[in-house]
């Protein structure tokens, strides 16, 4: 699925995939029109609607209703990134408030309208999968065709599956046939009462054997993007054995669709850049696209809008300090035992907090914008640039295109300034899959294993391309000598993740899936909450982490509203 590609098509099949939309009321989504099943029933008419299930990656749709498509995101960014310790709402405190805010608290309530918008759009992905898979029926194809098309089906149902399930927990799972069957009226609805986690195991694990390792397009489902999926899965399962040998596949073998061997770019910030979309660590993304005659719904806008907050952004998605912190470095290039204290690096006015002075990972900058460095080339940044003083000093960097890249790149065809712009969303990049790997190593008590696949990520960034830094803080990271202990090794895997990945939604997730949600976000909220700038935190009253209770978010109430009886809470 090349950027092209989407783009022409994209519009056309939203319309087309109304045909076998489930007719159930809690999965119901008003079709904007359809196009006649014999149009569709060719090898041609099942690649669009299945071109039209990848389009539902990015979580955003024209004709879904969602309130502000910000909990809807393809990339988690509110629900894994806000939700995870990572960012603040921004912007200004009741910007958006009702959606954001109880999600940085963890109080959000059934009746969250973010959440109904992320449930609505998850399956509206599950449903163009199954119409694809329902269509695919009723064409004749060769037997390799029909097994890659179901496969690249399967792959992104157990997707979209798969995001429902970290994050409500308790979701029911629709096939083509139950899909079948609700629109019919055979059955009058699906609980959720039952762990949808073998299923959708088994939608992976088809795709991973199943799919050729190369395709037309660098967008489309292969094998190894499969297995890379089918690994992480494994991973939240708790499966490591088979999640060992499944990922050891994956970064040994691994390449892109167009026969690319999987590796790390040079420079860590390519992940980040147009210029570099489809590069050879990039394993799932959504295709973004600007400026092509489709109102901005398949560029890459909901997360922090694009643009600094200064040049028209929207000023949302704002780094906490707590998560800044992890960053300093200490004389040995590792990371500091205890980060959590009062030397920042923008004491912004903050009593008590003095100037960070010290070595910091470099990658800190390619993810973080703060007071001093180099905004990409939009200048350097200062704390100025914020919306509200409330937000904190620093600004979210790795959604950010280059002001170079505006005329190309960015799409200003929709509400509001910024616009979207044509940066992919990064969905699985390959170092996530080669700290899945090390995780796995060190589950099985393979600690050098691990410390080799880790090391390869710090050396990147050891070597790679460096910002400018603020006088008296320098970019120094270096590769561990050895891990004295399993308990030693996966704290560094843990810690790696968050440096390598912040920002791009996986945090949350990954401290429910280790079991330590409570603590990481308890101490979040204990070390932020003193900061002056810190309202959200602090009013009405001190914000607190409620237990393992709070590990998924609520079922929307809306969903077991219409559901019949068959969703419960």
């Amino acid at each position: 699925m090349m950027k092209n590609k989407l783009s022409i098509l994209i519009l056309a099949i939203t319309l087309a995939t109304a045909l076998y939309a489930c007719k159930r009321d809690f999965l119901d989504i008003k079709p904007q029109g359809a196009l006649d099943e014999a149009t569709l029933s060719s090898e041609k008419g099942v690649n669009r609607v299945l071109l039209g299930a990848y389009a539902m990656l990015d979580g955003h749709d024209g004709g879904l209703n969602l309130g502000g498509e910000w909990g809807s995101s393809g990339s988690n960014f509110l629900f894994g990134s806000i939700g995870g310790a990572e960012a603040n709402k921004g912007s200004d405190p009741t910007d958006q408030a009702p959606n954001m805010t109880p999600v940085q608290r963890h109080e959000a309530s059934a009746t969250l309208a973010a959440l109904n918008d992320r449930w609505k759009a998850l399956y509206e992905g599950v449903k163009r999968t199954n119409t694809t898979l329902q269509l695919l029926e009723k064409v004749e194809l060769s037997a390799d065709a029909q097994k890659n098309i179901t496969g690249q089906a399967r792959f992104l149902r157990a997707w979209y599956h798969f995001q429902l399930r970290i994050t409500y927990g308790k979701v029911p799972y629709l096939d083509e046939k139950i899909d079948a069957d609700l629109a019919s009226g055979a059955i009058e609805g699906v609980s959720n009462e039952t762990d949808i986690y073998p299923l959708i195991l088994g939608d992976a694990k088809f795709a991973y054997e199943n799919l050729p390792a190369l395709q037309d397009a660098v967008g489309r489902a292969n094998k190894w993007a499969a297995g890379a999926l089918y690994g992480k899965i494994l991973m939240f399962t708790k499966d490591y054995a088979t999640a060992k040998t499944v990922l050891n596949d994956v970064v040994t073998n691994g390449t892109n669709p167009l026969g690319v061997k999987y590796g790390l770019n040079a420079n860590f910030d390519d992940n980040f850049n147009v210029d570099f979309d489809n590069s050879k660590e990039s394993v799932l993304a959504f295709q973004s696209s600007a400026q092509d005659n489709a109102g901005a719904r398949n560029g890459n806008w909901g997360d922090a809008l694009n643009t600094p907050a200064s040049e028209g952004g929207g000023g949302f998605f704002t780094p906490t300090y707590y998560f800044a912190n992890h960053f300093k470095t200490n004389a040995a290039g590792l990371p500091v035992s205890n980060p959590q204290n009062n030397e920042v690096y923008d004491p912004y006015g903050q009593a008590g907090f003095t100037q960070y002075s010290g070595n910091i990972d470099p990658r800190l900058d390619w993810t973080i914008g703060r007071e001093g460095v180099p905004f990409h080339d939009w200048g350097t940044y200062s704390n100025s640039w914020v919306r509200d003083k409330s937000a904190g000093p620093y600004a979210s960097k790795k959604g950010m295109i280059r002001e170079s890249q505006v005329g190309a790149a960015h799409d200003a065809s929709i509400w509001f300034s910024s616009g979207g712009v044509s940066l992919n969303m990064n969905l699985i990049r390959f170092s996530d899959v080669m700290l899945l790997l090390a995780e796995a190593e060190v589950e099985a008590g393979s600690i050098t294993n691990a410390l080799g696949l880790i090391n390869q990520i710090r050396n990147r960034a050891a070597n790679g391309r460096k910002v400018p830094s603020t006088a008296g803080v320098v970019p120094f990271v270096q590769p561990y000598t050895a891990f004295a202990s399993q308990a030693e090794a996966r704290t560094a895997v843990r810690l790696e993740r968050t440096l390598e990945l912040g920002m791009e939604g996986h945090r949350f997730f990954d401290l429910v899936r280790w079991g330590i949600a409570t603590t990481e976000m308890n101490a979040y909220y204990n070390y932020e909450k003193v900061f002056p700038y810190q309202v959200l935190l602090k009013q009405p009253t001190p914000a607190s982490y409620g237990g393992a209770a709070k590990d998924y978010y609520p079922v929307p109430q809306e969903q077991i509203d219409l559901s019949k009886g068959f969703i419960k809470p």
